[in-house]
């Protein structure tokens, strides 16, 4: 048996010859493919088990002995370069009949046929034809009488997913060795490409794998589990997954092409893969995590703050870390910075208290100047955990005049739920978004079984996870954006093939890395218009195409096709060639630093028969009758969010001893326990008392 050796790579395949007069086979070939026609169509109701056929014309002696796939695997797709080898165990010449069951998306993109040529192993390649010039090319050209038969093969398109593969002649007692070529889409998610490959061969031969990546650097997996290249397995099974993982990046990967079908239409394709890993989290970081321990958080979201604060921390080793906790005062939970699973523990023991005030100004003020006197170059970073239900006087303008330390800044709307984040659209956005932080709605459990979920949500506040804010557009008659979704998830990807009528000149990707802008354009890539130009006809759109469409498609990329099949015949006579966003906008809001609008202080529910105004007169009445003498009257001015007294700006009173007096009701102002029948999100009141 001669040995297989690889062949050389095939040339530019020949277009389709002009009309000429039919040409004439030889007799016993002509026989040949009328016969194995008639076989071809008997076996195309036999292939529901999905093997291919093999068989021989004039005998049942000719059967299958090897059969081997060099599979290399690329970035959004793979080659599969397969040799099937027959022997003819019969007395005479043979044609072998091959009927191809290739795997899904697979097409055909080159033939070869081993003979012999000065008595030496020798490829003969083949060239791509219309395909009744092929087939008739196959019938004029071998087995001429009284001479040495030249070796032939035909590979022709029976239907999407199916091909149909002549050789002769196959001589008595001898191998006989075709080899062909499919190319494949793969898919990707998980930051791999992906390649599903079904049982392969037939019946009683299953095909021999071996297999490598096309770039350096990129590692191979099988089922899940990396193997080297050059691994060798067989395509035993129902179902065999191949993977394929890119060298480590944080850029993203992708490639563009816009193909033109000469009928005004062209092909668009576009892949974009996110990188396993978008970004890495700061090394040696200055961090201050800020702890809401106002009134208006209740405690059930108070320990969900606590459980995220330990989920954010546990993705931060190397960093040291303070915690200040937050109501009226800003108090500091050790005083310096400590190690990021010291803090962590000492969250797992807190308990915060309910205090009335929330001054999240001062606390960022105070964990700025922090950060602000650790060493130039290092990463800052700040967590704020909060209701965000602050006064009135704090506006976003205010809050962002704070931020001068240059630390990236997140906050946390938090509360007590399945572990989850959006962002959110809160007007301290703004101010927050310069630092290159993001105001999030957060959801965090306390419970040990949320623990792994917990660590894998809050990863996303150390490093951004996804692009936000996607956006893809493909500039250029009329296509503008397409609807991928607002979000690319790292390691997911994006691909698009469409027929377009006008000319597409790029694709262009733009959105949020946190509050980062990002953006990257994708200009046409020939060889990726080459390789999509073949993978249409394993895709959905053959349907929509036109004859001549598929003809200027199957001859760009060297593809078997409903209109193409490929030729492999002796030299001498060859065919001449032709060519061929984000989140919701801001609520209307008479309070710049809120959500909701400033209220007055009336009764709230409906129907509720609670008086507001009356509940906190008599607490302040009682109070400044215990306050040191002076004034006989005073106006207390407080707002109030939900059932915390969020903010005391005014007491006014005259007389002698102004000042103690005023402190004493301002201090038992702030002092109020209030009852659960305050839940307006703001309200204002101006309450006089006496004595």
């Amino acid at each position: 048996m001669p040995t297989v050796r690889p062949r050389p790579r095939s040339r530019r395949p020949a277009a389709r010859p002009a009309p000429a007069a039919a040409p004439t086979a030889s007799p016993r070939l002509a026989g040949a493919v009328l016969a194995g026609a008639a076989l071809l169509l008997a076996a195309a109701g036999a292939r529901a088990d999905g093997r291919d056929s093999v068989e021989g014309t004039e005998t049942n002696a000719l059967v299958e002995k090897e059969h081997r796939i060099a599979l290399r695997l690329d970035r959004g797709h793979a080659e599969l370069v397969v040799q099937r080898t027959v022997h003819n165990g019969g007395p005479r010449r043979d044609q072998a009949l091959f009927l191809l069951n290739v795997p899904q998306g697979a097409v055909a993109t080159g033939l070869a046929s081993l003979g012999l040529k000065g008595g030496r192993p020798s490829w003969r390649r083949a060239d791509l034809m219309e395909a009744e010039a092929a087939a008739a090319r196959y019938a004029e050209l071998p087995g001429l009488e009284g001479s040495s038969p030249a070796d032939t093969a035909l590979l022709s398109w029976r239907s999407q997913g199916s091909l149909a593969l002549q050789a002769f002649p196959c001589a008595p007692g001898q191998p006989r060795t075709v080899e062909y070529t499919l190319r494949m889409p793969t898919a990707y998610r998980e930051g791999r490409h992906h390649l599903t490959l079904p049982r392969v061969g037939t019946e009683t031969l299953a095909a021999t794998v071996v297999v490598s990546a096309a770039r350096p650097g990129d590692r191979l997996f099988l089922d899940g589990k990396p193997i080297s290249p050059g691994a060798t397995f067989q395509l035993a099974q129902d179902e065999t997954d191949l993977a394929l993982a890119p060298r480590p990046s944080l850029a993203l990967d992708g490639a563009f092409s816009s193909s033109l079908l000469g009928s005004g239409r062209e092909l668009v394709a576009l892949r974009i893969d996110a990188p396993l890993r978008l970004s890495e989290p700061p090394r040696n970081a200055r961090v201050v995590v800020l702890l809401d321990a106002s009134r208006s958080l209740p405690e059930r979201d108070g320990a969900a703050a606590l459980a995220a604060a330990r989920a954010y921390l546990s993705h931060l080793d190397g960093s040291l870390v303070e915690v200040l906790t937050f109501d009226r005062e800003v108090r500091p939970r050790h005083g310096r910075f400590v190690p990021a699973a010291r803090a962590a523990a000492d969250l797992g023991t807190l308990v915060l208290p309910r205090r009335n005030g929330s001054r999240l100004d001062d606390a960022l003020a105070r964990a700025d100047a922090l950060l602000a006197a650790t060493p130039a170059g290092l990463p800052r970073r700040i967590l704020a955990l909060t209701d965000l239900r602050t006064r009135s006087a704090l506006t976003p303008r205010r809050l962002g005049a704070i931020l001068r330390s240059g630390a990236l800044v997140h906050v946390g709307v938090i509360g007590e739920g399945a572990p989850g984040l959006t962002r959110n659209e809160h007007p301290f956005a703004t101010p927050v978004r310069a630092t290159g932080g993001l105001v999030w709605t957060a959801r965090a459990s306390a419970r040990p079984g949320d623990a792994g979920a917990m660590r894998r949500v809050y990863e996303e506040w150390v490093r951004p996870l996804r692009i936000d804010r996607l956006d893809v557009r493909l500039p250029g008659a009329g296509l503008s954006q397409v609807a991928f979704g607002e979000q690319l998830p790292e390691g997911d990807g994006l691909a698009l093939l469409r027929l377009h009528g006008g000319r597409v000149t790029r694709a262009v990707l733009t959105g949020e890395l946190w509050a980062r802008p990002v953006r990257r354009e994708f200009t046409p890539d020939a060889a990726h218009g080459r390789l999509w130009s073949a993978l249409v006809f394993g895709s959905e759109l053959l349907e929509s195409l036109t004859e001549p469409e598929m003809a200027a498609l199957a001859f760009r990329g060297g593809a078997v096709s409903p209109v193409t099949s490929y030729v492999a015949s002796a030299p001498g006579k060859r065919p001449r060639t032709v060519s061929l966003g984000g989140g919701t906008g801001r609520g209307a809001s008479t309070h710049e630093g809120l959500g909701g609008g400033l209220g007055q202080g009336g009764p709230t529910g409906s129907g509720s028969a609670f008086d507001h105004r009356a509940h906190l007169r008599a607490a302040l009445q009682k109070a400044f009758g215990g306050c040191p003498p002076g004034p006989k009257s005073a106006r207390v001015t407080l707002e109030t969010t939900v059932d915390e007294v969020v903010d005391v700006p005014a007491v006014r009173l005259a007389g002698r001893h102004a000042a103690a007096v005023r402190q004493c009701l301002g201090e038992a102002a702030w002092s109020l326990a209030l009852p659960g029948e305050f839940r307006e999100q703001l309200a204002r009141y101006e309450i006089e008392v006496s004595r």
